[in-house]
Protein backbone atom coordinates (compact mmCIF):
# COMPACT_ATOMS: atom_id res chain seq x y z
CA UNK A 1 0.00 0.00 0.00
CA UNK A 2 1.24 3.43 -0.57
CA UNK A 3 0.95 5.76 1.84
CA UNK A 4 0.06 9.40 0.68
CA UNK A 5 0.86 11.48 3.98
CA UNK A 6 5.16 11.31 3.93
CA UNK A 7 7.14 14.33 2.52
CA UNK A 8 5.22 16.60 -0.32
CA UNK A 9 5.06 15.42 -3.70
CA UNK A 10 7.17 15.97 -6.49
CA UNK A 11 5.72 16.81 -9.64
CA UNK A 12 6.71 14.87 -12.66
CA UNK A 13 6.60 15.05 -16.13
CA UNK A 14 4.93 12.23 -17.81
CA UNK A 15 6.46 10.48 -20.47
CA UNK A 16 4.62 11.45 -23.82
CA UNK A 17 3.07 8.18 -24.86
CA UNK A 18 1.40 8.42 -21.34
CA UNK A 19 0.68 11.97 -20.95
CA UNK A 20 -0.84 11.79 -24.93
CA UNK A 21 -3.09 8.46 -23.81
CA UNK A 22 -4.65 10.20 -20.41
CA UNK A 23 -5.50 13.55 -22.31
CA UNK A 24 -7.43 11.17 -25.08
CA UNK A 25 -9.48 8.54 -22.24
CA UNK A 26 -9.83 12.03 -20.48
CA UNK A 27 -11.55 13.36 -23.55
CA UNK A 28 -13.70 9.62 -23.87
CA UNK A 29 -15.44 10.62 -20.54
CA UNK A 30 -16.34 13.89 -21.39
CA UNK A 31 -17.91 12.41 -24.78
CA UNK A 32 -20.02 9.87 -22.36
CA UNK A 33 -21.07 12.36 -19.94
CA UNK A 34 -22.50 13.96 -22.95
CA UNK A 35 -24.01 10.88 -24.38
CA UNK A 36 -25.16 10.00 -20.91
CA UNK A 37 -26.82 13.34 -20.65
CA UNK A 38 -28.35 12.96 -24.27
CA UNK A 39 -30.04 9.39 -22.99
CA UNK A 40 -31.40 10.89 -20.03
CA UNK A 41 -32.78 14.03 -21.57
CA UNK A 42 -34.34 11.85 -24.82
CA UNK A 43 -36.01 9.17 -22.27
CA UNK A 44 -37.59 11.67 -19.95
CA UNK A 45 -38.45 13.75 -22.53
CA UNK A 46 -40.85 11.02 -23.81
CA UNK A 47 -42.32 11.16 -20.85
CA UNK A 48 -43.75 14.26 -21.69
CA UNK A 49 -47.69 14.53 -22.00
CA UNK A 50 -48.62 15.61 -25.59
CA UNK A 51 -50.43 18.70 -23.87
CA UNK A 52 -48.10 19.56 -21.23
CA UNK A 53 -48.96 23.15 -19.36
CA UNK A 54 -46.15 25.65 -19.51
CA UNK A 55 -45.65 25.58 -16.07
CA UNK A 56 -44.91 21.85 -16.33
CA UNK A 57 -43.00 22.23 -19.38
CA UNK A 58 -40.59 24.73 -17.55
CA UNK A 59 -40.19 22.43 -14.61
CA UNK A 60 -39.58 20.15 -16.82
CA UNK A 61 -36.62 22.10 -18.07
CA UNK A 62 -35.35 23.16 -14.78
CA UNK A 63 -35.02 19.09 -14.24
CA UNK A 64 -33.37 19.12 -17.48
CA UNK A 65 -31.13 21.93 -16.77
CA UNK A 66 -29.68 19.97 -13.21
CA UNK A 67 -29.02 16.93 -15.63
CA UNK A 68 -26.67 19.22 -17.65
CA UNK A 69 -25.00 19.93 -15.20
CA UNK A 70 -24.32 16.66 -13.33
CA UNK A 71 -21.14 15.23 -13.05
CA UNK A 72 -20.62 10.92 -14.22
CA UNK A 73 -21.86 9.29 -11.03
CA UNK A 74 -24.75 11.45 -10.70
CA UNK A 75 -25.42 10.57 -14.49
CA UNK A 76 -24.75 7.03 -13.94
CA UNK A 77 -27.57 7.16 -11.42
CA UNK A 78 -29.87 9.04 -13.50
CA UNK A 79 -29.25 6.29 -15.98
CA UNK A 80 -30.07 3.67 -14.11
CA UNK A 81 -33.11 5.03 -12.32
CA UNK A 82 -34.75 6.01 -16.05
CA UNK A 83 -33.97 2.78 -17.39
CA UNK A 84 -35.55 0.97 -14.47
CA UNK A 85 -38.38 3.23 -14.52
CA UNK A 86 -39.15 2.20 -18.48
CA UNK A 87 -38.44 -1.46 -17.45
CA UNK A 88 -35.60 -1.47 -19.40
CA UNK A 89 -32.78 -1.98 -16.72
CA UNK A 90 -29.35 -2.96 -17.92
CA UNK A 91 -27.36 -3.85 -15.13
CA UNK A 92 -24.25 -4.69 -17.46
CA UNK A 93 -24.08 -1.65 -18.36
CA UNK A 94 -24.66 0.20 -15.46
CA UNK A 95 -21.59 -1.99 -13.94
CA UNK A 96 -19.83 -1.01 -17.01
CA UNK A 97 -20.26 2.55 -16.62
CA UNK A 98 -19.30 2.43 -12.55
CA UNK A 99 -16.14 1.20 -13.72
CA UNK A 100 -15.65 3.51 -15.99
CA UNK A 101 -16.49 5.95 -13.20
CA UNK A 102 -13.45 4.44 -11.29
CA UNK A 103 -10.73 4.64 -13.67
CA UNK A 104 -11.76 8.53 -14.56
CA UNK A 105 -11.55 9.41 -10.68
CA UNK A 106 -8.41 7.91 -10.98
CA UNK A 107 -7.08 9.23 -13.86
CA UNK A 108 -8.47 13.09 -13.35
CA UNK A 109 -7.37 13.75 -9.64
CA UNK A 110 -4.14 11.41 -9.47
CA UNK A 111 -0.65 12.78 -8.59
CA UNK A 112 1.48 10.03 -10.48
CA UNK A 113 4.83 9.26 -9.39
CA UNK A 114 7.44 7.14 -10.76
CA UNK A 115 7.78 3.66 -9.30
CA UNK A 116 10.35 0.99 -10.62
CA UNK A 117 10.78 2.56 -14.24
CA UNK A 118 6.96 2.60 -14.17
CA UNK A 119 4.02 4.95 -13.57
CA UNK A 120 1.33 4.54 -10.25
CA UNK A 121 -1.32 7.66 -10.06
CA UNK A 122 -1.26 8.51 -6.19
CA UNK A 123 -5.10 8.61 -5.36
CA UNK A 124 -7.14 7.76 -2.67
CA UNK A 125 -11.04 7.27 -3.58
CA UNK A 126 -13.66 8.14 -1.26
CA UNK A 127 -14.05 4.53 0.65
CA UNK A 128 -10.09 5.48 1.27
CA UNK A 129 -8.91 2.71 -1.42
CA UNK A 130 -5.62 3.73 -2.76
CA UNK A 131 -4.86 1.85 -6.48
CA UNK A 132 -1.52 0.12 -5.78
CA UNK A 133 -0.61 -0.93 -9.08
CA UNK A 134 1.15 0.80 -12.03
CA UNK A 135 -0.46 2.02 -15.48
CA UNK A 136 0.92 2.46 -18.75
CA UNK A 137 0.27 3.75 -22.67
CA UNK A 138 -1.63 0.05 -23.16
CA UNK A 139 -3.41 0.38 -19.72
CA UNK A 140 -4.98 3.91 -20.26
CA UNK A 141 -6.00 3.18 -23.95
CA UNK A 142 -7.80 -0.18 -22.16
CA UNK A 143 -9.91 2.25 -20.18
CA UNK A 144 -10.63 4.97 -22.97
CA UNK A 145 -11.83 1.64 -25.24
CA UNK A 146 -14.27 0.47 -22.18
CA UNK A 147 -15.56 4.42 -21.40
CA UNK A 148 -15.82 4.82 -25.95
CA UNK A 149 -17.71 1.16 -25.96
CA UNK A 150 -20.18 2.87 -22.53
CA UNK A 151 -20.80 5.72 -24.66
CA UNK A 152 -21.49 3.52 -27.68
CA UNK A 153 -24.21 1.54 -25.79
CA UNK A 154 -25.58 4.57 -24.70
CA UNK A 155 -26.01 6.21 -28.22
CA UNK A 156 -28.02 3.05 -28.59
CA UNK A 157 -30.09 3.42 -26.37
CA UNK A 158 -30.74 6.72 -28.03
CA UNK A 159 -31.06 5.63 -31.57
CA UNK A 160 -33.96 3.00 -30.26
CA UNK A 161 -35.87 5.87 -29.25
CA UNK A 162 -35.27 7.32 -32.66
CA UNK A 163 -36.97 4.51 -34.38
CA UNK A 164 -39.55 4.26 -31.84
CA UNK A 165 -38.41 1.79 -29.45
CA UNK A 166 -37.89 -0.91 -32.08
CA UNK A 167 -34.47 -2.70 -31.49
CA UNK A 168 -34.02 -1.36 -28.24
CA UNK A 169 -30.72 -1.75 -25.98
CA UNK A 170 -30.09 -5.67 -28.68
Amino acid sequence: MVRIDGAPSVWHELPEPLALEIGRAVASFGHLEDMLKRAIFALDQRRLPASIHDRDFRSWLRRMDHVAADSLGTLIERLERTLAREGRADPELIAQLDEVKSWRNLLCHANWQPRGGAWQPIFANTRGEIFDGTLDPLDIRAIRDMSLDSARRVARIIEALDDGGNGWME
